[in-house]
């Protein structure tokens, strides 16, 4: 399914959740429930973002789990959807699929996730002009399992995953598929963000919540993002060292794959194995 700007703004956002696909519950993360109550005894009060919670995407009821699809600048929801239909076929028994467009509609008539100066790269600019809508759409679509972007798309996947996402800020989706990125630079805090919280869950509860509870509380039993980094190593837009740094920002669970091809979402057969084997994991 395709969604435009219009179905997304707060006002008609019990819309959009009506549209939700829930995903059946996962017992190995009952962990981080735990660590959500840790975390609330401590004596101050974190960042929401900091906090590792049991996603509500992953505690409901029904057996698909749904996922976000962003498309690169210039693009649109339709255009993506139709390219992309191999892989929505090859997933359609454990994933709904849902294309967005971007707030932002360039004069092409394609859509983007932020502005740009003009012959200014996404890892060169010192500021992401609109990015906070895009982000606030995000918001609104919470809850989902996962994040598929494409080069602009791909870039704010990995500030949502390290930033958080939802009304607090405090979930991140269980998978990203991040293909064709750069480093976002102006908003590199925020991708390294996943990083750093998985660090301290997976071995610094002592510096989080008190001492008591730390010696009871299990840690996060795998990573908060399981993300699988394509990278083209023809790619002239986005080069492939800049792909390879959006992959070591995300830490634990990143894995990468690097195709023949240029700047593209590569749908030969090896790729969407690779994709089909992130997402049934």
């Amino acid at each position: 399914a395709s969604l435009g700007v219009a179905a997304l703004v707060p006002a008609r956002a019990s819309n959009a959740t009506a549209r939700r696909s829930r995903s059946a519950a996962s017992a190995s993360r009952s962990s981080r429930a735990s660590a959500v109550v840790a975390m609330a005894s401590a004596s101050s009060s974190p960042d929401p973002s900091d906090v590792v919670v049991a996603d509500e995407a992953e505690k409901t009821s029904s057996k698909k789990r749904k996922m976000i699809a962003l498309h690169g600048k210039g693009g649109t929801a339709a255009s993506f959807e139709k390219y992309m239909a191999p892989l929505v076929a090859a997933t359609s028994e454990t994933w709904d699929w849902t294309f967005v467009d971007g707030p932002h509609e360039l004069h092409s008539g394609g859509r983007a996730w932020w502005t740009l100066p003009p012959n200014t790269r996404t890892f060169e600019a010192e500021s992401l002009d609109g990015a906070d809508d895009s982000l606030a759409m995000l918001d609104h679509l919470w809850p989902f399992d996962g994040l598929m972007g494409f080069s602009q798309g791909a870039m704010l996947a990995a500030i949502a995953c390290g930033r958080g996402v939802g009304p607090s800020r405090a979930h991140r989706p269980r998978y990203a598929l991040v293909v064709g990125a750069a480093f976002p630079t102006a908003r590199g805090a925020d991708v390294e963000k996943l990083r750093s919280v998985e660090l301290r869950a997976a071995g610094e509860w002592d510096e989080a919540v008190p001492e008591s509870v730390a010696a009871v509380v299990a840690a996060p039993p795998e990573p908060l993002v399981r993300s699988l980094h394509v990278i083209g190593k023809k790619d002239e837009m986005n080069p492939p060292a800049q792909g390879r740094k959006v992959a070591e920002a995300f830490g634990l669970g990143a894995a990468t794959h690097e195709h023949q091809w240029a700047h593209v979402v590569p749908l030969d057969d090896e790729s969407v194995a690779k994709y089909v084997e992130l997402l049934m994991s």
